[in-house]
């Protein structure tokens, strides 16, 4: 954790200098009853989770970080009452630019696991979308740690009525990739996960999101004997934008 605050503390050094570009800013704070991610019931009970992020130019870069709230995961970890502290920080550098109505990204994610005894591991990405109703993309991530795998998204995001917002994500992943983290060495779909938002705006470019979330193994053959297989939570995001 230390490496990541030295690097993102340079990182926003760099940033300050760069007098020609225009610095922003964004934060958010995301109060969850349950920690879903790519499909695994990674904590089964209430986290905190709180982003920072600063853009210059094309070159953003973010730190986003997983408290949790109970010692629902203790028997797991190391750390046998992880309430109150963080067990994931996750730091982001990316590159991104537009060509005529195509957004592209290129990024790098670096994921710790403070008192889980679970690996370090590190990830690079191409995310592409496009401008359109439907928001459609598509991001390719390659695992250049743990699973030295390939693990790819596609999502849409369909506005309705009332100021609501429906987002929809498929997860595909390669053998490497669900044998390391399914305990099922085939390529195949891996996760379908469903969100229904809306934003209130609250001033000063402060928004309140609530979402309804459900998510759910879409091969019966990855983590073929764990429990939640599916799952439906709730969260509540307090952010601003940059």
């Amino acid at each position: 954790m230390c490496g990541i605050r030295k690097a993102f503390a340079l990182l926003f050094c760099l940033c300050a200098i760069e007098a020609h570009s225009q610095i922003t800013a964004g934060c958010s704070y995301t109060l969850s009853s349950k920690y879903v991610s790519r499909g695994v019931n990674t904590v089964n009970n209430w986290v905190f989770q709180k982003s920072t992020a600063i853009q210059f130019g094309n070159l953003s870069a973010s730190l986003w970080g997983n408290m949790e709230l109970t010692n629902h995961n203790g028997p797991q970890y190391v750390r046998s009452q992880p309430a109150g502290t963080f067990t994931e920080w996750d730091f982001t550098v990316e590159y991104s630019t537009t060509w005529k109505s195509l957004q592209i990204a290129l990024g790098w994610v670096d994921y710790q696991y403070p008192g889980t005894g679970w690996e370090r591991t590190r990830e690079v990405y191409l995310s592409m979308s496009v401008d359109h109703p439907l928001s459609p993309n598509i991001t390719i991530y390659r695992d250049t740690g743990v699973a030295k795998g390939t693990y790819v998204t596609a999502g849409i995001e369909v506005p309705i009525p009332e100021r609501l917002n429906l987002s929809a994500q498929v997860g595909y992943g390669c053998p490497r990739f669900n044998g390391c983290y399914y305990g099922c060495e085939t390529a195949s779909w891996v996760d379908l996960t469903l969100g229904l938002n809306t934003a209130l705006d609250i001033g000063r470019g402060w928004q309140i999101k609530p979402t309804v979330w459900y998510s759910t193994l879409l091969d019966k053959h990855l983590l073929a004997d764990a429990p939640n297989r599916q799952n439906v939570w709730f969260s509540v995001e307090l952010c601003r934008g940059r």
